[in-house]
């Protein structure tokens, strides 16, 4: 059986949709449903009906999950069978991180890291975020929540400040805000994508309401740029924009969000030597740099 298939069949049961499949496959309805019907052609049975609140599982499709869940497992007890032969760490290793902390804060990191395990070769998953390790999109992920669903297990390694920051050009001439009361006249760059950043943008949203929204941006990277080029304040990650020559903090002692990040993978594979090597790099990296990463 075609295991494409058997993914594109589990990200439409999580997601009940088929268009919000396409966006996490970066495919296109129309491919995600054509592959769910050649699914249930191969198969002979309906794997979903439509309800209220979107696509759900058949009582076949229900069952048809417990096997591909099944099936995911054994592929993970084989990789890791096969792996840990060796002492030494070597294969590939796929980190889900987000895009914005992948650029501004692991790669100035990795080639030390690189240079020393010259058989391990990372890749850096951006998208979709967080990557799945149960459909193989990962091995380790990197994210602000703890194991969720798919029972993976590691550690909380940091925590992840954000504060209000504005362009030095923006501030000159201005009294920036310090106290919730006095963001009126002030411009915000908001957050576009709300799904990805509920809790993020909930917080901006409150202390800013007193401001006017002249932006919203789907990513930290252009909400960045939006800020540097004095747009209007932007809520961003400390460790990205403190360290920045344009920007200036906003209310420094006071507007901050702090979220945990953890640092999670699949039981099966958390003891095989390149998995564990980057597990152990990333936990160090983040270590050293608490101070920066919490703002």
């Amino acid at each position: 059986m075609d295991w494409e298939l058997c993914k594109t069949f589990v990200t439409v049961a999580e997601t009940r949709s088929f268009a919000a499949a396409a966006r996490q496959l970066r495919s296109s309805h129309p491919t995600v449903g054509r592959k769910i019907a050649e699914l249930e052609g191969q198969l002979g049975i309906p794997l979903f009906a439509r309800s209220n609140e979107g696509l759900s599982l058949t009582s076949q499709g229900r069952k048809f999950r417990e096997h591909v869940d099944a099936m995911a497992a054994a592929a993970l007890r084989a990789e890791a069978a096969v792996s840990a032969t060796g002492a030494d760490a070597r294969g590939v290793v796929k980190l889900s991180i987000g895009a914005t902390f992948a650029s501004h804060w692991l790669m100035p990191r990795l080639g030390p890291f690189l240079r020393a395990h010259d058989h391990v070769q990372i890749e850096i998953i951006t998208y979709p975020f967080p990557a799945s390790v149960r459909r193989r999109e990962a091995d380790v992920v990197l994210r602000p929540v703890d194991s969720g669903e798919e029972n993976l297990i590691g550690r909380r390694i940091g925590r992840l400040g954000t504060g209000f920051y504005a362009s030095r050009a923006y501030a000159a001439g201005r009294r920036l805000p310090e106290r919730r009361d006095e963001w009126k006249g002030h411009s915000v760059i908001g957050f576009a994508d709300r799904a990805s950043n509920e809790r993020l943008a909930r917080w901006s949203d409150l202390i800013t309401r007193q401001g006017s929204v002249v932006l919203r941006c789907s990513s930290q990277g252009d909400m960045l740029a939006a800020a540097k080029a004095g747009l209007g304040i932007s809520a961003l990650s400390c460790f990205v924009a403190a360290g920045d020559p344009d920007l200036v903090r906003v209310a420094p002692q006071k507007l901050v969000s702090v979220a945990d990040l953890w640092l999670l993978a699949h039981p099966d594979l958390v003891e095989l030597p390149a998995v564990r090597a980057v597990i152990d790099f990333v936990t160090a990296c983040a270590r050293e740099d608490r101070v920066r990463l919490r703002g």
